[in-house]
């Protein structure tokens, strides 16, 4: 959006056309003015023509060409005129009138429309003359927003963009519902780390990229013992702080899946071998400081780690990765055997 001041409100069919007398307006003005829904009218001619002498030099690919210099957006967002806004966006961005919201504007477009901008304009581009977008704005106040833009180009307007409609719809209630879907279908409700489903899509992502990444699988030693010697809910409280060391020690390029039962995964990203082998060491010595909980219970884990080779597909590398981890649990098991015999031993006097 422009941080240019808009016009009095004006004719939605004759954009230059302002009304000096509310009662001299038509039924569309009136319409416009009163509408349930937030309205913009912006003139977009001049980013029109811009965007045609790029296309005369040979751009063919807007999005690329936009992509490659962030200044080239913020030429064309400079290039936007608002004309009018109705009483409704008045409300809905929480401001008095026409010149606060515009020395607000930047502050209530933020960093997430620069993306929706840019969408916006492809579509124009590409000769849609309706448009719609959803994205994030804030209020004057500092109010999140989520929102659906609905844009369209008004009839005798196709050609040079000089009058064009956006409708915005508040669309938080909607969103939130959807995000709150998205968590459960993707999170385990008992640890708050992802679950399979997460854990499967991200695999299959990653199966085509070429990047270095490793999988991390840990085993929870000791859950059956919990739930046999004091019931399940000290089994979840176990499950519950082995999701919390994961949260607070993983960084946000390795996310915490909970596999199920007592085994987890790590998808390490953005780090070598020796940054992931210290990380685990860090999770070691973590666990090691980790309170016994309510039932004094000792939070210790086996772990397997192993790194994508050429050509292997993400399942192979959680099957080497969970090998591993096996590995590592029947070391664990062995010690606890020569240290339970050598307490035997102690006990008797041999």
């Amino acid at each position: 959006m422009s941080d240019n001041a808009p016009a009095r409100p004006t004719d939605p069919a004759h954009p230059g056309q302002a009304f000096a007398d509310p009662l001299q307006r038509d039924r569309s003005a009136l319409a416009f003015e009163h509408a349930p829904t937030s309205m913009w009218i912006q003139d977009l001619h001049l980013l029109k023509e811009r965007l045609d002498r790029w296309r005369a030099g040979g751009i063919d690919d807007l999005r690329t060409h936009l992509a490659a210099d962030s200044a080239r957006v913020e030429e064309l967002v400079a290039l936007i005129r608002v004309t009018a806004v109705n009483r409704e966006t008045l409300r809905l961005y929480e401001v008095a009138d026409e010149a606060a919201l515009m020395a607000k504007v930047r502050e209530i477009f933020g960093e997430d429309q620069i993306a929706s901008f840019v969408e916006v304009i492809c579509q124009l581009w590409g000769g849609q003359v309706a448009t719609s977008v959803v994205t994030r704005n804030y209020t004057a106040r500092g109010r999140l927003l989520d929102v659906k833009y609905k844009g369209r180009l008004l009839p005798g307007h196709e050609a040079d963009w000089a009058a064009y409609l956006i409708c915005v719809e508040d669309v938080s209630v909607q969103q939130q519902a959807l995000r709150l879907l998205e968590a459960a279908r993707t999170h385990d409700p008992l640890t708050g780390l992802h679950n399979r489903t997460f854990l499967t899509e991200t695999l299959e992502r990653l199966e085509v990229g070429g990047d270095p990444v490793a999988l991390a699988v840990f085993d929870l030693n000791g859950l059956k013992s919990a739930n046999d010697r004091f019931g399940h809910k000290a089994g979840d409280d176990l499950l519950r702080r082995m999701g919390r060391l994961l949260r607070d020690h993983l960084p946000p390029t390795c996310p915490a899946v909970r596999m199920g039962g007592d085994e987890f995964v790590a998808i390490v990203t953005g780090l070598d071998e020796a940054g992931a082998n210290a990380l685990i060491a860090r999770l070691a010595r973590a666990a090691d400081g980790n309170e016994g909980g309510a039932w004094q219970v000792p939070l210790s884990f086996s772990t397997g780690l192993a790194w994508r080779r050429a050509g292997e597909g993400m399942d192979q590398l959680l099957a080497r990765a969970d090998r591993n981890m096996y590995r590592s649990k029947r070391a664990f098991h062995g010690r606890r055997a020569v240290a339970g015999a050598a307490a035997r031993t102690t006990a008797t006097g041999r």
